[in-house]
């Protein structure tokens, strides 16, 4: 049996965990999206549910190099580190369109296997594209969120933020980082204009410490990060520590991964200066080798034990 990892042959996160399981004995395989058609190929059977994944001579396999076919039932565990849209070239947009949604769709035979253990799913992945339905699914089960407005109304986001004492804005999906909202008299009319283009996340501002918490099966490792920043990933400087977690929010961590169909997360919170917590998303594939490297808690270990 093997474990795939989907993500870039080049990616260090990939290689290390690569590696990492190599040394334990176990096979491994790493399936490039964005080199489907062109260095791998796949065909399904849905009379049998199984399907074949086709590596040519060129493939996106590091370390197998003798495997030409895999059966999807080979795969015992799969590591969703990043889906990589492959390359399409139709002959124009309509056409490119339609091709890009043809090679989702039969990727999907293999994203649906529901035999092998994705860790994580693609129901997971595609919820986190979704951060307010996350946000709704943690305050069901006991989460405190920030005030937030997502969409595209005018009239209804200028209410909101003059409501709010300070506001910060993102995108609904991800993708670019938290930024503060300017409030000044033009404010509607900026809105109008930034509202007609796009669909945005408006956040009352929560003042406190980044906190993240990685929750791998039934245990929770939090880290603080420290940052003048609005959003810690535009400080360079910033540097993860380790903390303690109180019990009942651990718990709501742990229950907050299984609410979400997640083996492993990272969940991002605000703690206010009366140890307040609020809830911001629940990434299903974050960044762990930093903070591995830093803080010396070995997350690579917890997550093969997962995947095994």
């Amino acid at each position: 049996m093997y474990i795939a990892l989907l993500g870039s042959e080049n990616e260090p996160q990939i290689i290390h965990l690569m590696q990492a399981l190599q040394a334990q004995g176990q096979q491994t395989v790493v399936v490039n999206t964005q080199h489907f058609g062109e260095r791998w190929q796949l065909s399904y059977d849905p009379d049998f549910n199984d399907g074949i994944l086709h590596f040519g001579p060129a493939s996106a396999i590091l370390a197998v190099p003798t495997v030409e076919r895999l059966a999807m039932s080979q795969i015992s565990a799969v590591y969703w580190h990043q889906y990589l849209p492959p390359t399409c070239k139709g002959e124009d947009d309509a056409h490119t369109q339609w091709l890009t949604q043809e090679i989702t769709s039969t990727l999907l035979c293999w994203f649906n296997f529901s035999e092998t253990r994705w860790v994580n799913s693609i129901a997971a992945i595609r919820a986190h594209q979704c951060k307010p339905t996350q946000m709704r699914a943690a305050a069901k089960i006991g989460a405190n969120i920030p005030y937030t407005f997502v969409g595209n109304c005018e009239q209804v986001a200028y209410q909101f933020c003059c409501n709010m004492r300070e506001v910060i804005y993102k995108p609904v999906k991800g993708g670019k980082t938290t930024q503060f909202l300017q409030k000044h008299r033009h404010l509607r009319r900026h809105l109008s204009q930034f509202l007609a283009t796009q669909p945005v996340t408006f956040q009352a501002y929560i003042e406190g410490t980044n906190i993240r918490s990685y929750v791998l099966g039934n245990e929770v490792i939090s880290i603080q990060i420290d940052s003048d920043s609005v959003d810690f990933r535009d400080d360079e400087s910033a540097q993860p520590c380790l903390t303690l977690l109180p019990k009942n929010m651990q718990d709501l961590a742990l229950a907050i991964c299984r609410e979400l169909g997640m083996y492993w997360c990272a969940i991002d919170w605000r703690k206010t200066a009366k140890g307040k917590y609020y809830f911001l998303e629940a990434n299903p594939c974050p960044f762990f080798l930093h903070v591995e490297n830093v803080t010396g808690v070995d997350i690579t270990g917890r997550l093969i034990k997962l995947l095994t």
